[in-house]
């Protein structure tokens, strides 16, 4: 009976031990998993702190809903404290776990020690951020007050080749008139010799007539050279200027421009000639080269309109203005430090740095040739602007292109972001002239000056 009654009170006591045991087991466990969903919070809350440095405008808007988050995880963790003490409480029965869970309570106080820490670092990186937010404030309006300086100057471009294009089309009609006049002249001259033998009484008054004609003439002619002249001046003028904003861009107009087409063969067939001779002398002005100066000034005018005009459509193909309304410059062209490596490394564009999603525009018209993932540059997309002119843009959050369409100057293509390799929202801008990289800034400056000339 004794021996029953020990083992007995022995299975009891082995029973209530291992009950205890694993009960004990239990609640360890449920403070272990609470102890790891702190970690787990303590982890998203360094990947929001990184997301937020990324994205400084936007943290701004975030900060009272992270800080809302923060004293959750804060409760959370006052509520971890009560739990603890709670199990300091249930396991003082056994003196093997007390150890373990004064261990455990320790880590806790640690990884409490560091939360605070963080959430101090974050309340004075915000500092710095506002700070950033209102630097940035600034060059906005310095940009903006820019943008309408450059808009009125285009303005005042197109109303200056307006004008010259109306005073083209007036000095055409006074040629046209004036060569008409020529022609009539010319034919009067003709009937007048015809009928002189005929007219002997009437020749003084049609030598009257062709005097004053020819004073009309000469003057129809000196007016229509003046014009021709002021014409041809404003045209070279405005040659000059557009071939020096070009040429500060460092591309060759020459290689550009279109190749006049080959001129045509002359006729096999048979032709008339020989100098002219007037049947009556007396009655045909003598020669004048202001004809043929009349016609060199035309010719050389048209020539230099032709080319002028072709300028314009080259201009139109060149990249001359930055892919962002408004944007901070991160890096520029040229050999910089790595912002990964900290190596000395080439970098062939400009990081143009703006709020994520900002849109991005197109610098010129041209054709897509690449709309998608590449390597590093994330989701970037590359123009063809034709003679040898491409650009791309990099890092897109997303593209609202595809490849192998037309696109016009100023026309979205897709959204600022941070994709490839990258550490936070920009655009990687680059210009290449026959495959190789060029100085985007090169370009900016010629289009700053494009309506100053």
């Amino acid at each position: 009976m004794i021996a029953l009654g020990i083992w007995a009170v022995s299975a009891g006591w082995m029973s209530f031990a291992s009950t205890s045991y694993f009960e004990i087991s239990r609640i360890l466990d449920t403070r272990t998993a609470a102890l790891d969903q702190a970690h787990d919070a303590y982890r998203d809350l360094l990947n929001q702190m990184a997301n937020h440095q990324l994205a400084v405008m936007a943290i701004t808007k975030d900060l009272e809903s992270k800080q809302g988050h923060l004293r959750q995880l804060l409760n959370q963790n006052e509520n971890l404290r009560q739990d603890l003490r709670l199990t300091e409480t249930q396991l003082r029965q056994s003196e093997a776990e007390r150890t373990k869970v004064a261990q455990t309570r320790q880590a806790v106080a640690e990884k409490m020690s560091e939360l605070e820490q963080t959430v101090r670092s974050m309340w004075g990186e915000n500092g710095s951020l506002e700070r950033h937010i209102s630097g940035l404030r600034g060059q906005l309006a310095s940009i903006e007050a820019e943008k309408e300086e450059i808009a009125a100057q285009r303005s005042a471009l197109s109303r200056r080749m307006s004008q010259l294009q109306s005073e083209l089309k007036i000095s055409l009609a006074r040629t046209a008139q004036v060569e008409a006049q020529l022609e009539q002249t010319k034919t009067d001259l003709q009937t007048v010799s015809v009928q002189r033998d005929r007219m002997h009484e009437d020749g003084q008054i049609a030598q009257v007539r062709v005097r004053d004609l020819e004073s009309r003439v000469t003057d129809l002619q000196r007016v229509h050279r003046e014009v021709m002249q002021k014409l041809n001046d404003r045209t070279r003028a405005d040659l000059a200027e557009v071939q020096k904003i070009v040429s500060r861009t460092g591309l060759n107009l020459d290689t550009l421009l279109p190749k006049d087409p080959p001129a045509p063969r002359a006729a096999r067939s048979g032709g008339q000639g020989g100098p002219f001779v007037p049947l009556f002398r007396d009655l045909v002005p003598p020669a004048s080269d202001a004809s043929a100066n009349l016609e060199s000034m035309s010719l050389n005018l048209g020539t230099q309109l032709r080319r002028l005009d072709q300028i314009h459509g080259v201009l139109r193909s060149i990249p001359l203005f930055a892919p962002l309304d408004h944007y901070s410059l991160m890096s520029g062209f040229g050999v910089r430090q790595d912002p990964f490596t900290g190596q000395a490394a080439m970098h062939y564009g400009l990081d143009m740095s703006a709020p994520i999603r900002t849109p991005v525009l197109a610098t010129a018209g041209g054709t897509v040739v690449v709309a998608g993932w590449k390597s590093r540059y994330g989701r970037m997309v590359e123009i063809d602007h034709g003679n040898g002119l491409r650009t791309r843009y990099g890092h897109l959050y997303k593209i609202n292109v595809k490849r192998g369409q037309k696109v016009e100057f100023r026309e979205p293509i897709g959204l600022l972001g941070s994709s490839g390799r990258s550490t936070g929202p920009h655009v990687h801008y680059e210009v290449l002239v026959n495959g190789e990289p060029t100085d985007p800034n090169k370009f900016l400056r010629a289009g700053k000056d494009v309506f100053k000339g």
